[in-house]
């Protein structure tokens, strides 16, 4: 992996995103306007229906009908083209939204995950915003600013209508909000055993065969099944519910309906309202109850979806202001660090405390230590894969982390404890799902000393590390990644733990990969409990404790074997020694 999860800087002339706050601000003042345009439009079939049967009938004159069931044929005409224009600028604004910051998200997403927050939030809510933008809710919130043409139209007509209207109205928004209210607590109760169900049931799938061998099935599956109906009695709660104020809404709706019908047939029967009048009125009614009924029903999402845009407008706003940062190649150089401090964030205690350290480029380094010592912190924090609480981790002279090389394959390899293989062929894992030529690829293997293991595999390259039929082995996924690591030229390697649960040949493998990579001029670093890189190693540093010590310089004897005892006796005296600085 290369030292960073954050994006390349964009190429030279490449347009960038707009402003947020502009870009939205664009969007809806034109989709406002469409709005405007669609809503004085629907006012034709009214005026139609009125115009139709207060003149054209009663003066039996054709050539008025004929006019105006053109001129309202085209306003419908209009209408419908306006509608579809809207619809694609809310689509490619959706689209729009989604390409100018989902790789940017996605990048902060991996960063806070790697510093150990995993905090998917801002993600979850671009894709929340993208599909309101969609939706056909957002179309009658616009449209709802036009209710009132619609109400003041039917108080022209008759006042006693437009009562009816605005009690009707208010009903239906507030059975909308009842229906939000009832069932929001009941589906956020139901999430958690729902999650929960579906983690345990993937695990158990995915460990099918130990779960087979110890007969765990029957007792995981009762957790599965007691979880899922849980959170099926929950949501079907919710379901009843929100369909008996559904149904209430649909009853008031229709009785409305039934009213000003009615009441209109008895203003036209006391001679206060023209036939045509009551034709119209009914279809003013009908338009202004769609938004009001559409928005009402649609209260829960909306609500969800506006919170997620009071959350996510702040956040692109800020990164707006963020200038691109620059691409800084890695190339090798002195790596120090100094004072170096790493808190938990669990639990916010030290694991690493006051940790210096200054390696040459183009040596190698071996860091000695047991189990939960903070060796696996200190290749993270090494790697660049996470900043230190307190101190500097520097190559070059530069914060490991603010490097963003342009070429991934020439910059930091780094070795995690558990071969942790993305799903995808060993070909494209190893160059870490680049398109590069095939050569490059063997090459890589070839150092790691597992390209004979791969073409041995029936697909070989090819073979997916997630092929139930050609599982990989522990030790066999550790070269995979070994080779992964090594992958290109890169000028730092970082290897954690590298040797564990190999055979003599998969250590031989990895020692001869890190002499290759050394030859090559690259920095290497072994952190491991064994002492298998001690005659390789230009300096070695014991840790313990959350302490680096560093150890005696090797005698240069070139015949001195590193063996389990001088571990030992090395770790002994360096308990002394502290660790240089630069």
């Amino acid at each position: 992996m290369t030292d960073s999860h954050r994006l390349p800087p964009a190429p030279a002339g490449e347009k960038q995103a707009p402003p947020t706050r502009a870009f939205v601000t664009r969007i809806l003042a034109a989709a406002f306007v469409f709005s405007a345009a669609i809503n004085l439009l629907q006012l034709s079939l009214p005026l139609y229906s009125l115009q139709v049967f207060s003149r054209a009938i009663p003066s039996n004159n054709i050539d008025t009908l004929i006019m105006l069931s053109v001129v309202v044929v085209i306003a419908l005409s209009m209408t419908a083209l306006l509608e579809v224009v809207r619809t694609r600028l809310f689509t490619r604004a959706a689209n729009a939204l989604e390409v100018a910051w989902r790789p940017r998200l996605s990048a902060e997403v991996l960063d806070s995950t790697a510093r150990g927050r995993p905090d998917a939030q801002a993600l979850n809510d671009l894709m929340e915003v993208r599909g309101a933008i969609t939706r056909p809710a957002t179309a009658a919130v616009l449209d709802l600013p036009w209710t009132p043409l619609y109400v003041i139209g039917i108080y022209l007509i008759h006042p006693l209508l437009a009562g009816l209207l605005l009690a009707g109205m208010a009903l239906i928004t507030g059975f909308g909000w009842l229906g939000h209210a009832v069932i929001r607590r009941l589906m956020d109760d139901s999430k958690q055993p729902s999650s929960r169900a579906q983690r345990l049931f993937d695990a158990v799938q995915a460990r099918a065969g130990t779960v087979r061998a110890l007969r765990m099935a029957p007792a995981a599956l009762d957790g599965v099944v007691r979880d899922s109906m849980t959170a099926a009695a929950l949501a079907g709660q919710s379901a009843e519910r929100s369909a008996a104020v559904g149904s209430v809404t649909k009853w008031v709706r229709m009785v409305l309906q039934i009213a000003v019908t009615g009441v209109g047939a008895w203003l036209v029967m006391e001679q206060h309202l023209s036939f045509g009048g009551m034709i119209a009125t009914s279809m003013l009614v009908g338009r202004a109850m769609a938004a009001v009924e559409q928005t009402a029903g649609s209260w829960g999402p909306l609500a969800k979806s506006a919170d997620a845009a009071r959350r996510l407008i702040p956040l692109l706003t800020r990164l707006d202001r963020e200038p691109v940062r620059d691409a800084v190649p890695v190339t090798p150089g002195r790596l120090t660090l100094e004072n170096v401090l790493f808190v938990s964030p669990r639990d916010q205690k030290p694991i690493l405390r006051s940790v210096s350290m200054s390696i040459e480029p183009g040596s190698m380094a071996c860091v000695l230590g047991p189990n939960r010592a903070g060796k696996s912190v200190l290749a993270r924090l090494l790697a660049g894969v996470q900043a230190p609480s307190a101190g500097t981790v520097r190559l070059n002279g530069l914060a490991l982390t603010a490097l963003t090389p342009d070429d991934p394959k020439a910059g930091i390899g780094y070795l995690p404890q558990t071969p942790d293989l993305l799903p995808g062929t060993i070909a494209e894992n190893i160059a870490r799902f680049q398109d590069v030529p095939m050569a490059e690829i063997r090459a890589a293997a070839e150092r790691a000393g597992v390209h004979d293991m791969i073409e041995s595999l029936p697909m070989g390259y090819e073979t997916n590390t997630e092929d139930p039929l050609t599982p990989l082995s522990a030790s066999f996924a550790k070269l995979v990644a070994l080779a992964r690591a090594g992958f290109g030229t890169p000028a730092l390697v970082v290897m954690d733990d590298p040797v564990s649960g190999l055979d003599e040949n998969g250590v031989a493998a990895v020692r001869k990969f890190a002499a290759a990579l050394k030859e090559q001029g690259a920095t290497v670093i072994a952190l491991c409990h064994q002492p298998a890189f001690l005659d390789m190693a230009d300096k070695t540093f014991v840790i313990q404790n959350g302490m680096a010590m560093e150890a005696q310089p090797r005698p240069h004897d070139g015949q001195q074997t590193a063996t389990a005892a001088g571990a030992a006796a090395w770790g002994r005296r360096a308990a002394a020694v502290p660790a240089a600085v630069s």
